[in-house]
């Protein structure tokens, strides 16, 4: 555990508990490029090397498993109940890393797929407005917020207008590696997930078996070098509905980790053990709230005062805010800012930025912002301290997407396949 680099990353947090993504070094929008930079020239956005320590990376093969919502306080406070966890800790090396902003898993898993931060894709949060349907929408089940698939409500648009960038698989295949993206079978061939994993080859799973054994199986039949991400959303979904700290919680996630360890530690050929790069991460963390203290603003008094700042749509109606109940864009005229910053600042306890504030500080990462996030990101963006602040009723528990640390620090865990054998 590189508890030197805790500290350091620790150093970012603000007195109001804001911790600012590190996207120039220790960063999870580094993870892809890094662990594809080991298998071939030409990806750039790396971490820095001492991230990886003493690990062995002269490898042919890696595999990134993402588990979601698994953020770095989740580890330490997980680490002594689950021996794969212990030997990744002995076999190799596990740092913290900051995720990006929004932590919120469509950005974040965006960024993933795409080596391409938020400021450059335009995917800011599970709510977006959606211009071909003229509509807010969440983003990656790509349906209304009635639950009505977009295909059928809107038959005009795709899921392609979610976000900007190609697949960094693309870029993968074109540089001689082999790729892979392992995901729920339940939306493998989602739209979302056909247009960021473009160029993989896709293999969708049903249970944690599943999971380990289509990880093994793709390094069995994979050409040298290959590229094998896999991605797990249980725990993130069971926080979201119980919190973090119930059983169901910690069953699942022993599950998970229990059967990489059987079915990928243990059966993988030596052989191909001894040439294989395993990287656990995370999208974010999670932190717990009390659902009788999240914020409904139109609970507000002033909440028609805002509403009236709002920016109108074709349709003339007010633009309601977007991203999610951690991470609140509001779209507001720009001779309103101050009005609308006023109302909700007196009303928040929380951190507000303008949109020129949030670029100046890089919070949602380095580049020239691309014409969609213009286009999505709020003039006005609100970051509750540790609740959810939405305009309609909020049934989750367990939430993200905000600036704490337990939303913004994921750990970076890292070990050879044939280490981990050995430690079994």
């Amino acid at each position: 555990m590189r508890a030197s680099l805790e500290s350091r990353l620790r150093e970012r947090t603000a007195e109001d508990g804001v911790v600012v993504p590190d996207y120039d070094e220790y960063c999870v929008a580094n993870v892809p490029e890094t662990a594809l930079s080991l298998l071939a020239d030409g990806f750039e956005r790396r971490l820095p090397e001492d991230v990886l320590g003493d690990v062995a990376t002269d490898v042919d093969n890696v595999v990134v498993f993402l588990l979601d919502g698994f953020g770095y306080e989740h580890w330490k406070r997980h680490r002594g109940a689950h021996p794969f966890l212990r030997r990744l800790e002995d076999a190799g090396t596990v740092a913290p890393l900051t995720t990006i902003y929004p932590s919120e898993t469509a950005a974040a898993l965006t960024t993933v797929s795409t080596g391409s931060v938020p400021v450059e894709h335009g995917l800011l949060g599970w709510f977006q407005y959606l211009e071909s349907a003229g509509r807010i929408v969440e983003t990656l089940p790509f349906r209304t917020l009635e639950g009505d698939p977009l295909a059928d409500v809107s038959p005009s648009s795709s899921a392609t207008e979610l976000c900007t960038g190609r697949s960094i698989y693309e870029r993968a295949e074109r540089a001689g590696i082999d790729t892979y993206a392992i995901q729920p079978a339940e939306f493998v061939e989602s739209g979302y997930t056909r247009a960021t994993t473009a160029g993989a080859t896709r293999v969708g799973y049903d249970t944690a078996t599943d999971l380990a054994l289509s990880i093994r199986r793709a390094l069995e039949v994979s050409a040298d070098p290959a590229y094998v991400y896999a991605y797990e959303p249980t725990i993130d979904a069971i926080s979201h509905a119980e919190g973090t700290g119930t059983e169901r919680y910690r069953q699942n996630l022993a599950a998970v980790l229990e059967r990489l360890q059987h079915e990928l530690i243990k059966r993988l050929d030596p052989e191909l053990a001894e040439r294989t790069l395993l990287v656990v991460t995370a999208d974010h963390g999670i932190v717990d709230t009390a659902p009788d203290e999240n914020v409904v603003m139109t609970d507000w008094e002033a909440w028609p005062s805002l509403r009236e700042t709002f920016r109108r749509g074709a349709d003339g109606d007010p633009r309601l805010p977007t991203g999610s109940p951690r991470n609140v864009h509001f779209h507001v005229r720009p001779d309103r800012l101050e009005d609308a910053r006023g109302i909700v600042e007196a009303n928040l306890d929380g951190r507000t930025f303008t949109r020129e504030e949030a670029l100046e500080c890089g919070l949602f990462g380095p580049g020239e912002p691309s014409a969609l996030f213009e286009r999505r990101c709020g003039e006005l963006i609100a970051v509750h301290r540790n609740r959810g602040l939405w305009w309609a009723e909020m049934d989750s528990i367990g939430m993200h997407g905000g600036l704490t640390d337990q939303e913004m620090l994921v750990p970076l865990a890292a070990a050879r396949l044939d280490a981990l054998r050995a430690g079994r």
